[in-house]
């Protein structure tokens, strides 16, 4: 049968995760954690950003000065 208070627990995180899958991380953190948690995902998402917009430019560029030599 196992243990009541490990079942508890099981259903519980298994709750938890499809709130967080659903709501976005740190649903239930403490407010003040939560916005520490949500801050620190918008910064990765902006650095993300960044980066490949600065890829993608790069790319465009390598691709202008390959093109001249082809032709």
């Amino acid at each position: 049968m196992g243990n009541p208070a490990s079942v508890k627990r099981k259903k519980t995180e298994k709750r938890r995760k499809k709130y967080e899958e659903r709501l976005g991380p740190g649903v239930y953190l403490p407010k003040a954690e939560r916005e520490k948690v949500n801050a620190a995902v918008a910064k990765l998402l902006a650095d993300k950003k960044v980066a490949s917009v600065a890829a993608k430019q790069a790319r465009a560029e390598a691709k202008q000065k390959a093109a001249p030599a082809a032709t």
